[in-house]
């Protein structure tokens, strides 16, 4: 009785590992379970430009939470994380290296992203 039902057992765990290889995806345990953003950043464009988005959200206090509260650092870089497919790693040392940066350097990316939307404004006549 007891053989009969470790065989059983077996049996079972036999059909699961079947499973598992004719359905891969299926058995796959994702930490995250939303589906991957279709953004991806360009080769050009490094991780400490977005980090000055991040941090600029940040020190602006213009992000809440559900709750309405000021939203923390780390939640505003993981969904940057989430937006564009990134590991930004530690971002409070991100953070820090944005803010500690040259002068000329503090905020180039950001200074970069004004001139483009100026230069298109310029271009379609509203400047």
């Amino acid at each position: 009785m007891l053989i009969d039902e470790a065989i059983g057992l077996v049996n079972t765990e036999i059909r699961i590992l079947n499973m598992q290889i004719k359905y891969p995806v299926q058995f796959q345990n994702r930490k995250n379970k939303l589906p991957l953003s279709p953004l991806y950043l360009t080769d050009e464009t490094y991780l400490i430009e977005i980090m000055e988005i991040v941090s600029g959200l940040f020190l602006s206090k213009r992000v809440v939470t559900r709750s309405g509260t000021e939203a923390p650092l780390t939640e505003i870089g993981r969904a940057f994380e989430y937006l564009f497919n990134i590991k930004l790693g530690d971002v409070h040392k991100k953070h820090e290296s944005v803010v500690s940066r040259k002068p000329s350097k503090i905020t180039e990316f950001l200074d970069t992203l004004r001139k483009a939307i100026n230069e298109e404004s310029k271009k379609k006549g509203y400047l």
